[in-house]
């Protein structure tokens, strides 16, 4: 089987997240965990979707989502001929394909979130604008003192900057026909210029992580360039940060590598709603719309001949 994993950014995370996280709190990822979400270890409800939809707790949370279930996937899957993340999620991509450790990328995601926040203070946000040409929004962000942050296909942009700017073009875009507008769960400025001084000091932190050979290529978010060191991931991690990514060029690249199946890593399934648009040939499906670990490897050793 030819497995090509994606792993989603911030956006999707809610509830049964905090509680999947909370109920595999152990092993090695324990101590990193407790350090960077201390109320993981009391008991209750999981904090108000507005607290989560935070970078000091969303990033962390969602890198140990996704950790905690590679971890019970990895040993009855093969080795996947790729892994991509969109905006965080190429942080889990990273640790996959051998970058750094989970503890130790745990860390580094407390770090990011930390750095993202510093560089842009104040109230910020992320909005998807759908049906509009890519010129037309490129302006009309512009004039709301927005950047385009993310293509995720022709006629599907996300674009980012401070709230208030969110709010008058949110406006505009409907005034001028977009069939669906969606506010993401992001209070931060991703992919934009913004955040230069954010993507500098990661770039330099990851810098000093011991280069080496990937056995996983991952496919940058920017551009689809795969890399395959330890180096070329970390600086294309950290340039992502304040760069534009192309999603629409990344599922393209998966495409051409030809995988049997592809499995999205949650939170949610966006990724896998955008693959299944843009390449319906290939099944693919995410992790989130299992009941169990058992239920995911059964769909992916399906007889496909």
């Amino acid at each position: 089987m030819r497995l090509a994993l994606l792993f989603s950014g911030q956006g999707g995370q809610g509830p049964a997240h905090w509680q999947q996280v909370r109920a595999g709190l152990g092993g090695p990822l324990r101590e990193a965990l407790l350090a960077a979400l201390p109320d993981l270890a009391e008991e209750g409800a999981a904090p108000a979707s507005e607290i989560l939809a935070r970078n000091a707790i969303a990033q962390p949370l969602i890198f140990a989502q996704q950790m905690l279930l590679w971890e019970q996937l990895r040993e009855k899957l093969p080795r996947p001929i790729c892994v991509a993340g969109y905006s965080l999620g190429e942080m889990a991509a990273c640790c996959v394909a051998g970058v750094f450790p989970a503890a130790s990328g745990l860390a580094l995601t407390v770090e990011r979130a930390r750095l993202m926040d510093g560089a842009a203070p104040g109230e910020h946000g992320m909005l998807a604008v759908l049906g509009l040409d890519d010129p037309r929004v490129e302006t009309l962000a512009a004039e709301a003192g927005l950047a385009v942050a993310i293509r995720n296909a022709p006629r599907h942009l996300v674009v980012a900057g401070p709230r208030a700017g969110i709010d008058a073009a949110a406006a505009a875009f409907a005034a001028a026909g977009a069939s669906r507008l969606v506010h993401l769960a992001v209070r931060t400025p991703s992919h934009t210029p913004l955040l230069a001084k954010a993507a500098a000091a990661f770039g330099e932190r990851l810098a000093a992580l011991p280069d080496g050979r990937l056995p996983v290529p991952v496919l940058s978010a920017i551009d689809a360039t795969p890399a395959r060191s330890v180096a070329a991931a970390g600086a294309a991690l950290a340039r992502q940060i304040c760069t534009r990514l192309d999603w629409a060029a990344c599922q393209q690249a998966i495409v051409e590598l030809q995988p049997d199946v592809v499995l999205e890593i949650g939170p949610g399934n966006a990724l896998t709603r955008l693959f299944n648009e843009f390449a319906p040939e290939i099944p693919a499906r995410a992790a989130d719309d299992f009941r169990s670990v058992d239920g995911i490897v059964a769909w992916l050793q399906t007889d496909r001949r």
